[in-house]
């Protein structure tokens, strides 16, 4: 055995000097090649030193160099590689990464390399790395084909590709004729395709009438050229952020002579014409193409990470928030220089090294408070409350005085005070909403809430909606009256949901009107009313109120007792859709509450037409969830409540802990949402004021499925765990 695989390494390399010596190269002995030194020994033979060798290699065959991050494949790109790979049929083929719209990012230490399980080479980019990341991922993706083996042949493997030197359109008909795609997915592309009005675009700004990724893979399918995925790019130091940030350009890979620098337009040389004219060194710059939103994410992540070891930060954008608000001036590279423990820092420094690094985390809440003799600072990250730094008491008091600065409060202790104020954050902006509440021993405690309107306010297709909650949606927002619920505990996503209804109805033809406390986001094309205790305009008045102005649809921020839940019963019965929050644990729970909140409920019976609740839970990090064989318990879980898995389904997903995720193993949230539409059997069960278990049970019959099955199914999508799904177990519908 030792002795094929000596033969068989011999001929791989063979193939690799046949091609050095066509390019007039010298190559080494062959005896002098070992796995762990191939780009090394192929260098030196060449005169090229070993710091140099890989990126020298890579360049000769027109490829890229990498170190990667981490030598694993991604669950997406494990995803796709399903889709297009068979099994293999020779030892050491590319091995998939990570991905880039619908085309792969595939690793070898070997640039000659031609075994690539029958992908065609116009669906896969070819990354060049050392001989231990390739064993490395060579183990990670092996462990995962064991676990559900390849089919033993693929459809694409001898389909001509699309024409080279064509434009987006062409590579987008070659996809819609010829990729394994699900109807929806089709769709969406095909809906792509009568945008381009049959002219084969090929500009950097025409991918946006394409998916995010999508214009960039459709550009390596046409031209073969390098391209890779910001999300996958290593942490940097050498450039500064701001001029990155300036020109919309990140390093994925540097040698001694030169810089593969991922770009949204090859042709754009702006960045090395400010570079060179510092005087700074004279490096070779080499393009290569990615989306540019996401090159904007990669720079802001790494700043997160230069100062927080391994952090992560949200989207970056451009956000307009109410212009009264004072705004607090953060310089990233500032922060990164200040260390907060070190007993010449101000506390103007710390708590604005605080707040980026709360923002840095993708924090929702800051809490700012005494504990024992420190004083404690916590960011709420993915729904958990993490230190984000402490130090002595005698600061505390200080760093309260700050943020009521910022927030244009009083400095009184003894009284519970609101405010807000805005940071801006090199080209974000985000808006802080604080609350000031007295302690014990004359202490106040801080909480700030972060809006960030490019988080807050979402697309439908950003919900993580299934095909029926998408189709109820469409139709409760298309109706002309009715009442929509959605219900929830505080910071379950009840405005998040509530604000994308109302985006994607957004229209000139309509009359929408919010009543609100406070007004979190501000979105054009609607009106929107400030709750004002002081001149009389509480939910209840502002909602009558609202009824003279002639709207089609309302939003009232939560309907918190008899007279707020009545004007809305009745608004809904007089020809509006009226939208609004309720505290209830489920959905068919908010129409008890609403009636023992004094509401009628043959009005309420009338008015309903959706009753939606939810729930956040951790999502998996897609970088490093590891796939668990599923058990005989977890199968019987699954059957148990009306989810069963199909018997393909041999494993589910697991947290395990990466850089990207703080070594978390999750990153980011989904919602879980129980729909219930409003049909005319449970109205009429409503009218009856009908116990809740009959009315659960003709629920379960139209389709409508708890929180706890929602959450199974996205066990099952590999979003999220059994573990993180616990917490919902009391709406179980099992033994």
């Amino acid at each position: 055995m030792a002795d094929i695989e000596q033969l068989i390494a011999s001929e791989q390399h063979d193939r690799l000097f046949v091609e050095l010596e066509k390019m007039g190269k010298s190559c080494p002995d062959a005896d002098s090649v070992r796995v762990g030194s191939l780009a090394e020994a192929v260098g030196a033979a060449n005169g090229v030193d070993s710091k140099r060798a890989l990126q020298w290699l890579a360049e000769q065959f027109g490829i890229m160099p990498m170190d990667l991050a981490r030598p694993v494949c991604s669950t997406k790109a494990e995803q796709m590689f399903r889709k297009l790979a068979r099994q293999n049929v020779a030892p050491d083929p590319w091995m998939p990464f990570g991905t880039v719209g619908l085309v792969l990012l595939c690793a070898h230490f070997d640039p000659s390399a031609e075994e690539a399980w029958g992908i065609p080479d116009f669906l896969y980019s070819k990354i060049l790395v050392s001989s231990a990341q390739y064993e490395a991922l060579k183990s990670d993706v092996a462990q995962r084909i064991s676990m559900n083996p390849l089919p033993e042949s693929t459809l694409l493997e001898f389909v001509e590709g699309p024409a080279k030197g064509g434009g987006l359109l062409t590579a987008l008909k070659w996809i819609l004729e010829h990729y394994p795609m699900s109807k929806s997915e089709n769709d969406k592309l095909s809906a792509c395709e009568s945008a381009f009005g049959n002219i084969d675009m090929r500009r950097a700004s025409d991918y946006k009438l394409l998916p995010r990724d999508f214009g960039v893979a459709f550009n390596f399918m046409t031209s073969g050229r390098p391209i890779f995925a910001p999300e996958l790019a290593p942490m940097q130091d050498f450039f500064p952020d701001n001029l990155l940030e300036k020109h919309t350009v990140f390093p994925v890979y540097r040698s001694e002579s030169a810089v593969y620098l991922m770009a949204a337009d090859r042709q754009n040389y702006s960045f090395e014409d400010e570079w060179y004219s510092t005087g700074s060194d004279s490096l070779k710059i080499i393009k290569v193409l990615a989306d540019p939103e996401g090159i904007r994410e990669v720079i802001s992540r790494n700043r997160g990470r230069s100062t927080s070891g391994g952090s992560t930060i949200v989207d970056v954008g451009d956000l307009a928030y109410a212009d009264d608000a004072n705004l607090v001036d953060i310089d990233p590279s500032e922060m990164q220089q200040i260390n907060p423990s070190n007993i010449n820092t101000s506390p103007e420094q710390i708590i604005q090294w605080v707040l980026y690094q709360a923002i840095s985390r993708r924090a929702s809440d800051l809490h700012v408070e005494k504990y024992f003799n420190t004083a404690r600072l916590r960011a709420r990250i993915d729904g958990e409350l993490h230190v984000i730094h402490s130090g002595p008491d005698e600061i505390l008091p200080r760093l309260v005085s700050l943020l009521k600065n910022y927030s244009n409060m009083g400095q009184r202790r003894q009284t519970a005070e609101d405010g807000r104020f805005s940071m801006r954050i090199g080209q974000r902006r985000i808006d802080c909403r604080v609350s000031a509440i007295p302690c014990s021993k004359a202490l106040q405690k801080i909480t700030i809430r972060f809006l960030d309107k490019k988080d807050g306010i979402k697309e439908l297709s950003e919900l993580n909606l299934s095909p029926r909650q998408s189709s109820i949606i469409k139709n409760t927002l298309g109706r002309d009256q009715g009442l929509v619920l959605v219900t929830g505990p505080t910071g379950s996503g009840k405005t998040t949901s509530l604000y994308a209804f109302i985006n994607s109805i957004i229209s000139e033809t309509i009359n929408i009107h919010t009543v609100e406390d406070p007004i979190e986001y501000e979105i054009e094309g609607i009106n929107q009313t400030q709750t004002d205790p002081i001149n009389g305009i509480d939910f209840g008045e502002g909602l009558r109120r609202i009824l003279r102005a002639d709207p089609d649809v309302i939003l009232i921020g939560e309907s918190r007792d008899e007279e707020t839940a009545s004007a809305a019963v009745n608004a809904a019965l007089t020809g509006h859709l009226v939208l609004t929050t309720l505290h209830a644990n489920d959905s068919l729970r908010a129409v008890s509450r609403l009636i023992s909140m004094g509401v009628a409920p043959y009005l309420l019976a009338d008015s309903l037409a959706l009753s939606q609740a939810q729930r956040l839970v951790r999502r998996l990090c897609v970088q490093c969830k590891r796939p668990v064989a599923v058990t005989d318990a977890i199968r019987e879980t699954f059957n148990k409540n009306k989810v069963p898995l199909s018997p393909e389904t041999a494993f589910l997903y697991h947290p395990a802990g990466c850089p990207e995720c703080n070594d978390a193993g999750y990153s980011g949230r989904i919602a879980l949402m129980e729909m219930c539409v409003v049909d005319t059997e449970l109205s009429e069960m409503i009218a009856c004021n009908a116990p809740q278990s009959q009315m659960r049970e003709v629920a379960q019959r139209a389709g409508v499925l708890s929180l706890y099955q929602e959450g199974l199914l996205q066990v099952i999508a590999g979003q999220t765990t059994l573990a993180e799904i616990a917490c919902l177990s009391y709406t179980a519908v099992g033994d």
